[in-house]
């Protein structure tokens, strides 16, 4: 697709099955701060994002697919494999952001960058959020942590740089500190006690 003259996508085929998804900057958001959370394993962070994404529960059949389109559309319709989730299968590289970490930086590079304030929308489709977030002032706050960072795990920092990144080391170094909302967390504990069930289940039988 075209997003200069076509609608940005709402829906997914899953083998002649269309599934609506949920396409608010908020739902990719935390989707994508679940897979930051290292209290999770692949398979729940999975689940749980098929349960934030689609509108409707995806059958056991349309799983893979499910979970290939969903990367697609994260991914805002890259032909590239979301970062993020694609490398909970294979080797991480080191990161540069958090969506968690970073919340308030982000926020206010967009705000900076595009004139948009985050807290006043209602409702920005995802794929919009992306292109925002990927096309940030190089002057903004967060676009200068992202080069320190970058030139740290290259091992290319100077002098200078290295004094400025010992400065800011307590928000610079990345962790994994996800703070999930009330909501959220209902989401996840009603998943983790049907999967807890599930077990239980195979293991009686």
């Amino acid at each position: 697709m075209n997003v200069l003259i076509d609608n940005f996508p709402t829906k997914v085929d899953l083998k002649g099955n269309i599934y609506e998804i949920n396409t608010d900057f908020r739902v990719g958001l935390n989707i994508m701060m679940l897979y930051e959370d290292d209290s999770l394993n692949v398979y729940e962070k999975t689940e749980i994002m098929l349960e934030l994404l689609y509108k409707s529960k995806i059958p056991e059949e349309l799983k893979d697919i499910a979970v290939e389109k969903a990367m697609l559309f994260l991914d805002a319709g890259d032909n590239k494999k979301n970062e993020t989730i694609n490398n909970e299968y294979n080797i991480k590289p080191k990161r540069v952001y958090s969506f968690t970490q970073d919340a308030k930086y982000i926020y206010s590079a967009i705000k900076k960058s595009h004139g948009v304030d985050l807290e006043n929308i209602k409702y920005l489709h995802w794929w919009k959020f992306v292109y925002y977030f990927f096309d940030l002032d190089e002057k903004s706050f967060f676009s200068q942590m992202i080069y320190l960072r970058n030139q740290k795990n290259k091992g290319k920092l100077t002098k200078e740089e290295k004094i400025v990144y010992a400065n800011l080391e307590d928000i610079l170094e990345l962790e994994n500190n996800k703070q999930y909302t009330e909501e959220e967390k209902e989401k996840i504990d009603k998943f983790m006690s049907r999967l807890e069930k599930s077990e239980n289940e195979r293991t009686c039988n």
